[in-house]
């Protein structure tokens, strides 16, 4: 299936666009991210004691809701620079300690030495610049400050039984890696972050088990409709098959092995 998806999916414009976060479903999309994932990247932070008076650039700031969160704890002498290619979700946050910049992370240049704290979620693994802004985002730490990235592995959502959900999950995950998403890339950041010179590297996966209703499920429900009308082009999958999957997401008496969310933070030596 993979390489008949990589071949097709060449063809279809706009199909790695339109697995963006704009509009109201994209709204949605990054709420449900946020009910899914923010209690865990909160834990992450707190454990690398993040206070008043840090700076911090967040990659890819989605709705804000952690840009949000890092501000407030920062405050009131530390700042927080935000950053994403659509800030429409995240712009009534600006504040004198929240800067919110809409920017192509792709192409940006960060301040070097200058943030105790930089996070991103779920960005890099879409970006075929990966390794690069790895290398950019470590550059732009203070002596002691931390670089935590997080991203999803899929490999924990192939435990589920045959049916509709995982027969969905198979075909958005080789979409995905046809559109260039780097489905393993987590798993070879701490090897990464040594080699470049960061201490105290640690990482940690968290995989989820959810019920259908929960924002877990409605992650992949909103996932899959992105997808859905080009699998069915490529006849991948139809509306019947993609019916049974949404409404099995639904259904709160049902559990699912989600997505194991990776952790991988480092320091750069102090000065």
């Amino acid at each position: 299936m993979t390489s008949q998806v990589e071949t097709m999916a060449a063809k279809i414009q706009g199909y790695k666009q339109d697995l963006g976060n704009s509009g109201m479903q994209g709204r949605r999309r990054l709420q449900a991210i946020e009910g899914m994932a923010d209690h865990i990247t909160l834990r992450r932070m707190e454990g690398l004691g993040i206070k008043e008076g840090w700076r911090c650039f967040e990659v890819g700031c989605g709705s804000g809701s952690i840009a949000r969160w890092m501000s407030y704890r920062v405050a009131p002498h530390g700042h927080v620079l935000a950053v994403d290619m659509n800030t429409e979700f995240v712009a009534d946050a600006a504040s004198a300690i929240l800067e919110v910049r809409q920017q192509d992370i792709t192409t940006m240049r960060p301040p070097e030495r200058t943030f105790d704290l930089v996070h991103s979620r779920m960005v890099l693994q879409h970006l075929a610049e990966r390794e690069e802004l790895v290398e950019r985002l470590i550059s732009s730490l203070k002596p002691g400050g931390w670089l935590l990235l997080e991203e999803m592995e899929t490999f924990s959502l192939f435990q589920n039984d045959t049916g509709p959900f995982l027969q969905v999950v198979e075909i958005m995950h080789a979409m995905g890696r046809a559109a260039g998403t780097a489905v393993d890339w987590a798993r070879t950041l701490p090897r990464t972050f040594q080699r470049r010179g960061l201490q105290n590297v640690n990482a940690e996966g968290e995989m989820l088990y959810f019920s259908g209703g929960s924002p877990t499920a409605e992650f992949h429900r909103l996932t899959g409709e992105q997808h859905w009308p080009y699998a069915e082009k490529m006849r991948l999958l139809t509306r019947a098959q993609f019916d049974q999957y949404s409404e099995r997401l639904k259904d709160p008496n049902a559990w699912f092995y989600g997505p194991t969310i990776f952790g991988v933070w480092g320091q750069r030596p102090p000065a």
